[in-house]
This record gives C-alpha cells, structure tokens and sequence, in this order.
C-alpha cells in the first residue's frame, strides 16, 4: 500500500516542479535553489523559506484528500527529496541503463543548467520517465558543458538577497501592471527575472 502514494507524490512532484518554473509566483520561490553557480551537494540545500507561502503544500492536497493518510503523504514527500540530495553532483557520470527510468546526476544537472537547449528541462525528482513522455527531457551533451545559476546571475551569497529579490521584484512589477488582468498575468505567467531590468 505504499507504493501507491510513493508512485503518486512521484507523479505530483514532476508537475510541481515544472509549474515552479513556469509560474513566476512559484518561481519567486524556488529561484533560491537555481542562484547557486555550482552545482554540488549545498546546492541541494539552498531552499526557499517561502515555500509555504508560495503553495507549494497544494501539489500533495490530491493525495489527502483521495484518502492517503497525511503521515505517509509528508514520509513520501520527503523520501522524494531525500532522493534528490544525492543528484546535485559533478562527480558521477552517466549511469548506463538506471538513466533510462530514473533521474541521475546526469539529468539534473542539464536541469540546473541555463545553457540553450538545457533550460527548462528535465524536472522529474526521481523517474526520468515523466520528462520522456512529457517532452521535457535533455540529455547532457558532452560538447555543451552545464552553465549554472540563473539568467543573469545574481552574483550575491547574501541569504536575505537570495530569499527575496524575485518577490520584490514580483511585487514592484505587479503594483505597477496596469489592471487586474495585467496584475494576474505578472504573478500566473512565465517567469521574468529581475536581473534583466536592471
């Protein structure tokens, strides 16, 4: 019995993890996990306090409420993340056959990447197998090295910085959208960074 909520949070996480990179809301929350330009196992650290704010508890509300004891939904949840600790790394190369199901290094790191090609692919947490049949999925390519971080880099390791320039920059440019509808779209749509209107 579960196999089933695991294999249902697995499912859920793959489109928390996009809409987290499609929805400039939700991006202003996980943007704390792209900003870091290394990719290793503190990578896998950098998270955002906002999290809750930002909603990110609605992705495993399904799973409640079809009946699946919230004790195993938050077991499930953080077995998923407890997975995804061991693919922030440089160090291992391909995987041979475990690369085709499930998510390695190798895929995570074309994840983290802002690279042509690499951005906004490969979201799966722990089967790859979402990003093949969704058409998300990269592979890494040995002739295009990773470029991590986010578009413009942010070029600070000030915690505060990290945590809240996309929500400032969310706010200013909403406050600023010129009617509801505009207002909506700035917090609903794809993600503009800060960075670039500098």
């Amino acid at each position: 019995m579960f196999l089933l909520p695991l294999y249902c949070k697995i499912f859920l996480y793959y489109w928390f993890h996009k809409a987290s990179h499609h929805i400039h809301w939700l991006w202003a929350a996980h943007i704390v996990h792209h900003s870091s330009t290394k990719m290793n196992f503190t990578t896998a650290f950098r998270q955002s306090l906002m999290y809750p704010i930002a909603g990110m508890w609605v992705f495993w509300m399904p799973m409640i409420l079809l009946g699946f004891d919230p004790i195993t939904v938050f077991t499930v949840v953080a077995l998923n993340l407890a997975y995804q600790f061991f693919v922030h790394t440089q160090v291992v190369n391909k995987l041979g056959w475990f690369e085709k199901v499930f998510n390695t290094p190798s895929h995570h790191r074309v994840h983290h990447a802002i690279n042509k090609g690499y951005l906004d692919k490969n979201f799966a947490g722990v089967l790859i197998i979402w990003d093949k049949l969704f058409g998300t999925y990269a592979e890494e390519e040995a002739s295009k090295p990773c470029k991590y971080g986010i578009i413009g880099q942010l070029n600070s390791n000030n915690p505060l910085t990290i945590t809240f320039h996309q929500w400032a920059y969310l706010a200013k440019t909403t406050l600023n959208a010129k009617g509801l509808k505009a207002k909506l779209n700035v917090l609903f749509s794809y993600p503009t960074s800060a960075l670039k209107h500098k």
